[in-house]
């Protein structure tokens, strides 16, 4: 992009009108402020914040390759709406707080970087502006019922003197009894409702096996799919 441009894709999206109000960036790790990009401004951090355009951040998936947002409570402090997401499996968000607020305070250097609550925010408000939405993230008159209840009484989430603390660092989707979507109730007493679980995990042991089978033939080197993705310990 610097190459066919002369300017970092965030000032390239700028200059042909993409950033602003409603627009928003995948991910938006690589800025010209990241360690790992040698480029001489320091503009796009700003860019974002000024323009309104807001960032989809989804640490989890990016993390297992090595790369960490540097840092949310940078993007959070210059005043970018930040909503939070999985881009990945599995899609837990609480898992998705969690890492999150660990790899911003291992980016940043500190502890303090960003919050529990600022986590929270993302997971919920920041992502329902981000789709400029005022009627699903948050508990008020006229916003849909989308509802997770958190059992105080769970081991994991003992002592509940920080409730929100203990439910990202230790019990994560361990504690949530009920949860409801729009008033609709899809969890009980941590049983899902809406998914018989045992014929859906056959179900994707059976489609894991078909795709296994066929990977030689989509394969242009003809290998198999342990091949392209070992196990992690061997099996005899």
């Amino acid at each position: 992009m610097t190459k066919r441009h002369g300017m970092t894709p965030v000032q390239w999206a700028h200059e042909i009108g993409l950033l602003g109000h409603g627009s928003g960036l995948g991910h938006a790790i690589f800025l010209d402020s990241h360690d790992w990009i040698h480029w001489p401004t320091r503009r796009d951090l700003e860019l974002i914040a000024v323009t309104g355009t807001n960032v989809a951040h989804c640490p989890t998936v990016f993390s297992r390759y090595g790369h960490t947002l540097q840092d949310l409570g940078r993007y959070l402090r210059a005043g970018i709406t930040v909503g939070l997401g999985t881009d990945t499996f599995p899609h837990n968000m609480i898992e998705e707080m969690r890492v999150a607020l660990i790899l911003a305070r291992v980016a940043a250097g500190y502890g303090t970087s960003v919050t529990s609550a600022d986590a929270l925010h993302c997971a919920t408000v920041g992502g329902a502006s981000a789709l400029l939405r005022d009627d699903i993230g948050r508990l008020v008159p006229g916003a849909k019922a989308d509802l997770a209840l958190v059992d105080l009484s769970h081991p994991m989430m003992q002592p509940a003197r920080d409730p929100l603390r203990s439910m990202i660092y230790s019990a994560a989707e361990r504690a949530i009894s009920d949860v409801f979507v729009d008033g609709r109730q899809v969890v009980k007493d941590g049983r899902v409702l809406t998914l018989d679980m045992a014929d859906a995990a056959g179900r994707v042991a059976e489609g894991q096996a078909r795709m296994e089978a066929s990977t030689p033939k989509a394969d242009p080197a003809g290998r198999s799919a342990r091949e392209i993705a070992p196990l992690s310990l061997p099996v005899f």
